[in-house]
């Protein structure tokens, strides 16, 4: 194949769409055309792709009076690469825009990568369903995304680009005074942002007061947390940085990552941190269990999330071992270069 076209939700700063950017740039180091669409016009991270060359094209549906133009604009951007486009859509919106398309009579094959092991939706669980001969391919994680609403997905993990992380310095040593916890993902109900303040008082509670918990990421919860911070009164120990886009610079001056979500797919955020041996606690959703374990990190339920943190700052030199264990996993199994080739298998299968 000479190129390479993604239809994404929108822009923002995800491990969807930085993993949309790691396969395109990529793509074009290969010398293939790389298309961007994003359906919406949520647009954070443009400029990431603009820096490598890459065009990103935006439907703008913002709402559903704007789909028509919108697909109408899709079509032309496809038209070039008739007769017969492969398109890798990524998430439930671009799925439905490329599956509209379709529908009206433009000829195209479809291959969809869910990002999630859970659609809480009814509706969109059956419409996934009703679609699947229309779509080519399914991309899962692992064996964990089996749906009864997908097709039989070809496992087909994440990756990303290690050289972005190749010139991280060593971590901070052994048991530091103050413990930096890491908090890298946006305040969506997804990633349960507002269990931190409460993550807080148990560890206050256990007698623990040497930590700060940093967000770096913003999101629709985000008054929702500063409320709770200021109810629970634990301003000293949680900082809210924003969204930034110096991540694989400043990953190295954090202790852990602490990630307490609720449901996922396979988190980037995990990999970008096992990249440089920063220890990892997270919640056991998703795929996350096939890839880390007790052995390689820490796996904890929420409510017993607090008793891995406080595992982690009582003994360092321990998760440090794990996370060298993990950083080793993800060089070998995880590198964007190996993910990538494999996609292009699989276009080329369609």
């Amino acid at each position: 194949m000479t190129y390479n076209i993604h239809i994404i939700t929108g822009l923002s700063g995800g491990g969807a769409e930085h993993l949309v950017l790691d396969l395109s740039q990529r793509a074009k180091n290969d010398n293939k055309k790389v298309v961007v669409i994003s359906v919406t016009s949520l647009n954070d991270i443009e400029h990431k792709f603009t820096k490598l060359g890459i065009t990103c094209e935006f439907l703008n549906i913002d709402s559903f009076s704007q789909l028509g133009q919108g697909l109408k604009k899709l079509k032309s951007i496809l038209t070039p690469f008739k007769p017969k486009p492969v398109v890798h859509c990524h998430m439930f919106h671009a799925l439905w825009v490329a599956i509209l398309l379709k529908l009206s009579g433009f000829s195209l094959k479809i291959v969809f990568t869910l990002h999630n092991n859970i659609v809480s939706s009814v509706m969109r669980r059956w419409l996934l369903f009703i679609t699947k001969p229309l779509r080519a391919k399914d991309i899962i994680f692992s064996d964990r995304g089996e749906k009864w609403y997908l097709k039989k997905g070809v496992i087909l993990p994440n990756g990303i680009n290690l050289i972005k992380f190749k010139n991280s310095k060593e971590l901070i040593p052994n048991d530091p005074e103050i413990f930096k916890f890491l908090f890298l993902a946006s305040l969506t109900e997804q990633k349960n942002p507002l269990f931190i303040p409460d993550l807080v008082v148990k560890l206050k509670d256990n007698g623990y007061t040497n930590f700060k918990v940093y967000f770096l990421g913003s999101g629709p919860l985000k008054d929702s947390l500063i409320h709770k911070i200021d109810e629970l009164k634990v301003q000293d120990h949680i900082e809210l940085m924003g969204f930034r886009n110096d991540v694989p610079d400043i990953l190295k001056d954090f202790s852990a990552q602490i990630m307490p979500s609720l449901w996922e797919g396979m988190p980037i955020s995990i990999l970008e941190s096992g990249s440089i041996g920063l220890p990892v606690i997270t919640t056991p959703v998703g795929s996350i269990p096939d890839f880390l374990d007790d052995t390689t990190g820490y796996l904890a339920e929420l409510d017993s999330f607090h008793l891995k943190v406080i595992d982690l700052m009582s003994d360092y030199q321990k998760a440090q071992q794990k996370a060298q264990k993990f950083k080793i996993k993800v060089h070998t199994e995880f590198d964007i270069d190996k993910i990538y080739d494999r996609h292009q298998q699989l276009y080329s299968q369609c």
